[in-house]
């Protein structure tokens, strides 16, 4: 597909999920489009869409979603607080997400809390069963511009074919659910009325754009009486957990500090390091704007008894498949890489391989022929061998250790591995003559004791780009494959003329189950088909 940045246009985010209704614990897929509003191209500025949960008593969630090339996805598991009712998901980028103007059209999902009583405020109403649904209405949204094929049903699953029959290139969500009668009555009753490209809304421009990934904010203050001055601090920003999310920034005259980073994904734990005197005390706050963003006027969830014998069996689904949910099942999606580290063949030593000392510089001297421990006024550095003059940037499960002394002085036995990047690096404005990273067992940092002028603050990342394939359960006989959506990718792009395949697991049930493809040409325009079958 084509991209464009258009000066006076507004980027547009829409949201297609794998359903329309959910139980309060159960997963939410989404996939997101980002497009120029004005060309309805694919949008290439930001890169992080931003999405909220309405019902009609304000906002109850937000989710953030990495972007490459204008497309994005993620997992999101609903929390066990949600009441009963209908919500809308509103969304934008941060350049385009300041106060609404007007209200915002999201997609509406219903969701039902199995686990409580609680329901939205005025937003449910309990109805005799024969008022559930007057009509059934057909999917108005259908287009011929691909068509789905439904194979022959075998023991490795349900082979399915979509041909891309619109003569540009397409990208779309694919899901395959379970009709089961929860599902079937709120289709039919059509809370949902707008088509994805409808779903949408305008916002205030904030000037603010996330153009390599979230840029994080924050304002660092000291602790204590002292008239100090927060001017010109350098602060070093990681996430504690094995990884190359190390960020550095020095303070402006009122203390805040701007990071520009390359997505930080899942809830973590964000390290902010004042660098100097490890004995002076700093708050750190991380900033983030308050904008308000209405809805529109979300319908009222119709329920009735009728729903209750649906509900149990979902609900006994539900339960069945997060207590055996791992990770592993998962698919994770292409993400964006941009570790300033780059792509090199670092020195990995396991030190499960050899036998143990029980001093940190024995096991260096012995095993890390790279590293040297030496002296420089009075201080404890590491250095690379190689005849730096620099000494190396030193990093404990992902978190700077300005203080090399304090990993020298570790048990060796709380490290799991030692890996070394024998190169300079620049970090910021900051040279280093290479990069040491020692890795504990736990990913804890062993309880190393941190100074003053550390602070830890909780994040909530960008989610990680995962997808429901199914392939990952080929094998495993022994998990209860109860999901109610049994197959969803978010992002396939399919050149015009060509056919997507892939081969749908089946479940531990039996039943009719909805093939629903959604997204965008590379024209702007919407594609949406799908297709009911059955599973013996």
């Amino acid at each position: 597909m084509a991209f464009s940045i258009l000066a006076n246009a507004q980027e547009r985010v829409y949201v297609s999920t794998d359903k329309e209704c959910y139980l309060s614990g159960e997963d939410i897929w989404v996939s997101v489009f980002c497009s120029d509003g004005s060309s309805g191209e694919k949008g290439s500025l930001s890169k992080v869409a931003y999405l909220e949960f309405h019902n009609r008593e304000g906002m109850v969630s937000t989710v953030k979603v990495a972007l490459k090339q204008g497309r994005g996805c993620a997992r999101y598991q609903i929390p066990f607080s949600f009441p009963t009712g209908n919500y809308s998901i509103v969304s934008y980028t941060k350049c385009y997400g300041g106060e609404s103007v007007g209200e915002f059209n999201g997609k509406i999902i219903s969701v039902f809390n199995t686990l409580s009583g609680s329901r939205v405020k005025e937003g449910v109403e309990v109805v005799a069963g024969n008022e559930l649904v007057k009509a059934a209405v057909q999917d108005s949204a259908e287009s011929k511009d691909v068509r789905i094929e439904i194979g022959k049903e075998d023991v490795n699953g349900v082979p399915v074919s979509i041909s891309n029959l619109s003569g540009n290139e397409l990208s779309y969500g694919v899901s395959v659910y379970h009709m089961d009668d929860l599902n079937r009555v709120i289709e039919e009753s059509r809370y949902n009325k707008t088509t994805l490209l409808n779903r949408t809304g305008d916002f205030k421009t904030t000037g603010e754009v996330d153009y390599a990934g979230e840029v994080i904010k924050a304002k660092i203050t000291p602790k204590g009486d002292g008239a100090q001055s927060v001017e010109n601090l350098l602060v070093y920003m990681s996430a504690m957990g094995n990884t190359d999310d190390i960020y550095t920034s020095s303070t402006n005259k009122d203390g805040e500090v701007v990071y520009y980073t390359n997505n930080i994904y899942g809830n973590r734990d964000l390290v902010f390091e004042v660098a100097g005197d490890t004995s002076m005390a700093f708050n750190v706050e991380i900033v983030n704007k308050e904008y308000r963003h209405k809805s529109v006027q979300i319908p009222v969830l119709k329920i009735s008894s009728a729903m209750e014998k649906a509900l149990v069996q979902r609900g006994m689904g539900m339960q069945i498949v997060k207590r055996f949910e791992a990770d592993t099942l998962f698919n994770l999606m292409d993400k964006r890489e941009t570790s300033f580290i780059g792509v090199v063949n670092p020195l990995v030593y396991n030190l499960d391989n050899y036998t143990r000392f029980p001093v940190m510089e024995e096991v260096i001297r012995e095993y890390v022929k790279e590293l040297r421990v030496r002296k420089d006024k009075d201080e404890t550095v590491l250095k690379i061998l190689w005849g730096t003059k620099e000494k190396a940037l030193v990093m404990l499960d992902g978190v700077p250790v300005l203080n090399h002394s304090a990993v020298v002085e570790m048990d060796p036995l709380n490290i799991k591995q030692i890996i070394v990047y024998p190169r300079s690096y620049i970090l910021n404005t900051i040279v280093y003559d290479g990069i040491v990273k020692f890795n504990t067992y736990k990913g804890d940092m062993a309880g190393l004791k941190l100074g003053k002028n550390v602070s830890i603050e909780s994040y909530r990342g960008v989610q990680y780009p995962l997808a429901f394939l199914g392939d990952n359960l080929i094998g495993k006989s022994n998990y209860p494959n109860f999901n109610n959506t049994i197959y969803w990718n978010p992002i396939v792009n399919v050149n015009k003329g060509e056919t997507f395949n892939f081969n749908c697991v089946k479940p531990q049930y039996k039943g009719k189950f909805k093939i629903v493809v959604e997204g965008v040409d590379s024209k702007g325009k919407q594609v949406y088909s799908s297709v009911v079958f059955e599973i013996d």
